[in-house]
């Protein structure tokens, strides 16, 4: 039986099933004051939103004013991919990767690694190389470098068509993610799965696809309206990666494939990849949040959404810093 560490709570999937048609909504209030903030931090929900909104606007105009110099900001954005690969990949394997690991995993092999390789493939149907600790790990990073350039173009905020938004986008994405890291990359899992140290059974393979149409054509519905703003788009947001992750629709890599679709449906309102890691001690509390979120049984993620809100700020605010960008 498989384990996982992204959702941990202790109730049943029969309660959790009660809740398939209001998957989606917005009846919540983001935390003001979440647990995780210092007493002295005074900053609330008004500050992140209204900072949110002049950040952004003064990436877009640097972008603006340098849009010829196509190396100017692919850089920028080649180099802002390059540390959410390390944070995500650092944090989920707990090991201390460096940004020249990152850029040297992405390198293709050179023309003789690729001949021997090809060579021991047709003479003994296997890969000579051995795949370690290490080299696993570069094979992660490339996959998610895959997913992540396969569906975000080479844009800060790029326009995102949400009708592409389905439960085929999500299995597109496993299967880069999980290209000779996952047994059967792509397909759903047909056997149950527990959290990580606790007795919490996530949803019951024969109910799997039908619960993924149900929450992908709500996030539609949702992310379609054009007057849809920053404060009511993270609570819709908030709440479909808790339930996709209640869900669980693979064996395995059921977060990075989450965490790209929160991006995805983030897109008019963050830089992409927008990323839930950025500090240390984030993964825990992301967890937690997760965790309070479907402990509730009316369903309200409110500290996960302050959570998520911070992290839109944090990712742009380090844009800037980086480009030199003055608010």
């Amino acid at each position: 039986m498989s384990r996982s560490g992204e959702v941990s709570n202790s109730r049943s999937e029969q309660e959790t099933s009660r809740r398939k048609f209001n998957m989606i909504h917005s009846n919540f209030e983001i935390l003001n004051k979440p647990w995780w903030k210092n007493s002295y931090d005074e900053r609330d929900v008004v500050y992140f939103i209204s900072s949110i909104k002049k950040l952004q606007h003064a990436i877009l105009l640097t972008v603006s004013d340098n849009e010829n110099d196509e190396l100017f900001w692919k850089g920028y954005i080649n180099l802002h991919r390059e540390h959410y690969l390390l944070e995500c990949i650092s944090v989920e394997s707990d090991v201390d990767l460096t940004i020249e690991f990152v850029r040297k995993s992405l390198k293709e092999p050179g023309f003789l690694s690729v001949f021997m390789d090809w060579l021991c493939r047709k003479f003994f149907a296997k890969s000579c190389i051995i795949p370690d600790r290490t080299s696993r790990l570069a094979k992660k990073i490339k996959n998610l470098h895959n997913a992540m350039n396969s569906i975000f173009p080479n844009m800060f905020f790029p326009k995102l068509s949400i009708d592409n938004f389905t439960p085929e986008l999500a299995q597109q994405l496993h299967r880069l993610i999980g290209d000779e890291l996952i047994k059967d990359a792509g397909q759903y899992r047909k056997k149950s799965v527990m959290a990580a140290q606790t007795d919490f059974i996530y949803m019951s393979p024969e109910l799997i696809e039908d619960r993924m149409n149900e929450l992908f054509c709500q996030a539609r519905e949702k992310f379609k309206r054009t007057d849809l703003q920053l404060e009511e788009a993270i609570k819709f947001g908030s709440c479909f990666i808790s339930y996709f992750l209640i869900i669980h629709p693979f064996i395995n890599g059921n977060g990075r494939v989450a965490r790209l679709l929160l991006s995805y449906l983030l897109s008019r309102f963050t830089v992409l990849p927008l990323s839930l890691y950025t500090e240390s001690n984030t993964r825990d509390i992301y967890l937690q949040c997760l965790q309070e979120a479907q402990n509730d049984h009316l369903f309200k993620p409110s500290a996960l959404a302050a959570f998520i809100l911070e992290s839109i700020y944090i990712t742009a605010e380090k844009i800037c810093v980086v480009m030199d960008i003055e608010v």
